[in-house]
């Protein structure tokens, strides 16, 4: 679903397609985009394959045409599955349609936890099909696994402020899930700690939000799951990508099968250092970072990270191809595919 480009090379400014995860779910985001081939088929496809399994849940065509589709919260507590394939497809569909609409080439892909499994699927190492069983699998894993009741805190503390409230507050099974700007740290943990953690930094006067996730990803809780889907991933094929694969885990590309299946599994134990390969993607020669989600949360997190990079988020709301193409133009500073002649690497915007 992608075409071949090269990776910056000679000092060209490259660009990056960003995949989120958590928070990338949202009622309806694709109303108006549903009758495009690229987001028809990944939808079609992702309820093709849970119906012929048998798995319960509204399917991933309402739930992302639909604005009176079940929240976040509602649908992780009824449908965990649906959930996670609703967040996958939304974001692959949504890079398709990006991909048909941009008039600049992208050079790499970027997933950011759960969104890995997306961004090895826009960059062609698995398909739509591949993508959606393997989250019907590890559904399987964990409700098999019988793990504590855990959980994702978004704080916006420091690298720094964070190692004093975990040391000081006998946080013993609390970990630092991402780094994700300089000022937005997420930990993982059980539940209890996790609450014990959020008072401490309100307490501090920090803003500590839980965020809508099933479990304590990117945490050591998950290794007996991530050992069992790793060996799992060993016997599923991969191809070789379309673009250059990162992962918020990493600062360098995922290129081999085995750095590929890597990536697959990095969400389940593997703490994300986004600031960190943000830096070396920037240091590699990309300047524009698009983001496929909603709420324009990756986006946000590379202007953060990078002042001096161009960011778009058109699917921060949802819009029409046309509406979607027009933000694309205003945030990248192009018309009709050509540039208007600012430098890149010289202003970082978010379309609105």
């Amino acid at each position: 679903m992608t075409r071949q480009h090269p990776a910056p090379a000679g000092g060209s400014p490259g660009t990056v397609l960003m995949c989120p995860g958590q928070g990338a779910y949202l009622p309806g985001a694709l109303r108006h985009l549903h009758h495009l081939p690229a987001v028809r088929d990944v939808l079609r496809t992702v309820d093709t394959l849970t119906s012929a399994l048998g798995r319960p849940g509204p399917p991933v065509g309402h739930l992302l045409t639909d604005p009176a589709a079940p929240g976040p919260d509602e649908l992780l507590a009824r449908h965990p599955l649906a959930f996670d394939l609703a967040t996958y497809a939304a974001v692959v569909a949504s890079a398709g349609a990006l991909l048909k609409s941009l008039r600049t080439p992208v050079d790499a892909v970027l997933g950011h936890s759960m969104g890995d499994l997306a961004a090895l699927t826009v960059a062609g190492a698995i398909s739509v099909h591949q993508g959606a069983w393997l989250l019907c699998v590890r559904d399987r894993m964990l409700r098999d696994a019988a793990l504590p009741a855990a959980g994702l805190l978004a704080t916006d503390m420091t690298t720094d402020q964070t190692a004093r409230l975990l040391a000081g507050g006998g946080l013993r099974q609390v970990r630092v899930a991402a780094r994700n700007a300089p000022a937005q740290t997420v930990l993982a943990g059980p539940a209890g700690e996790l609450a014990a953690a959020r008072r401490a930094a309100q307490d501090n006067g920090h803003r500590a939000t839980l965020l809508t996730s099933r479990t304590a990803f990117h945490h050591p809780l998950l290794t007996d799951v991530h050992r069992v889907y790793r060996r799992l991933l060993r016997g599923r094929p991969v191809d070789p990508p379309t673009l250059t694969v990162y992962t918020a885990t990493s600062g360098r590309p995922a290129r081999t099968p085995a750095q590929l299946r890597s990536a697959a599994a990095a969400h389940l134990t593997t703490p994300m250092t986004l600031d960190h390969t943000l830096r070396a993607l920037h240091r590699a020669g990309y300047t524009t970072f698009i983001d496929s989600g909603p709420r324009a949360l990756l986006s946000s997190l590379a202007k953060a990270n990078l002042p001096g990079c161009r960011t778009a988020a058109p699917l921060r709301t949802p819009a029409d191809a046309a509406r979607v193409r027009a933000r694309l133009a205003t945030a990248l500073g192009t018309e009709t595919g050509t540039e208007t002649g600012a430098d890149p690497g010289t202003v970082c915007r978010t379309a609105s």
